[in-house]
Formats: C-alpha cells, sequence, structure tokens
C-alpha cells in the first residue's frame, strides 16, 4: 500500500478573494456604497422604499433563529418552524409556510443581486467620467 502523502491541503473549487477584481467590482465587505441608495430616483419624483425588519431581536431570540439565518425573511422561518412543531410528524402540511420562507429568500436574494449590479454599473460610468474627464473628478 506503498502510498505517498500530499503536504498540500486538497483543491477547493471556492475561491476567496480578499480584495476586489477590479476598480468595478464593488466591495461587499465593508458595507460601504459607492453611491447614494436613492441616486436615479429623485429624478422619477420617487423614493426607495427602505428595508426593515419585521422580527425583532426578542422575537428571534425565544423563537431560536440561527444568527446566520437572521435576515429580513426571519419571520417566515420563525412561522414555518411554528407550524412544524405544531404540526409534527405531518410537517408536509406546513408547505405554504415554508413556500413563503422560500419565497422570501428568493427575493431577497434578488435584491442583493440588483443592487450588486447597480453598484457596479455605478463604478463603471465613474470610471469612464474619469476617462473622459481626463482624470479630474467633476461631480454631476
Amino acid at each position: 500500500m506503498g502510498g505517498t502523502v500530499s503536504s498540500r491541503p486538497p483543491a477547493s473549487p471556492v475561491i476567496i478573494l480578499e480584495k476586489p477584481l477590479s476598480k468595478t467590482t464593488p466591495d461587499w465587505k465593508t458595507g460601504e456604497l459607492c453611491a447614494d441608495p436613492n441616486y436615479g430616483f429623485e429624478e422619477q419624483g420617487k423614493r426607495r422604499k427602505e428595508r426593515v425588519m419585521v422580527a425583532t431581536e426578542a422575537e428571534m431570540i425565544s423563537a431560536k433563529v440561527p444568527p446566520k439565518l437572521r435576515d429580513f425573511c426571519a419571520h417566515h422561518y420563525i412561522n414555518f418552524e411554528k407550524c412544524k412543531k405544531d404540526k409534527f410528524p405531518f410537517v408536509y402540511r406546513c408547505h405554504p409556510e415554508k413556500h413563503n420562507y422560500e419565497h422570501c429568500q428568493y427575493e431577497d436574494y434578488l435584491i442583493r443581486m440588483k443592487d450588486y449590479e447597480r453598484e457596479r454599473r455605478l463604478l463603471h460610468r465613474k470610471l469612464r467620467k474619469e476617462k473622459k474627464n481626463g482624470g479630474r473628478n467633476h461631480d454631476e
């Protein structure tokens, strides 16, 4: 059984980036936005609707919601877990609650991806304007 032991760790399919790929890639680790969230909405006479948490911190603690699931969909998760507890062992009856939770997760994902793409487009636009102005930074 003469095999060799490699000192290298196995290759991981996940690449962890410590810094953005380029100047046009938004850095989400810092949480800083490159533009005002309502930029572009004032022209239409509208403002972006601010997202608010429905479930309070106390409700999430009392429902024992894991920290990684404490997001904008936590209230749906609490309802789903309560239903599973109430209707056990017939948890298939909780399909509407599960659907609501998964739909909320999907909508949250879409909002985050749209925000990411918006930030990326605004960074591209900013670099194009700087290049056009010869490196001078002019605000609109």
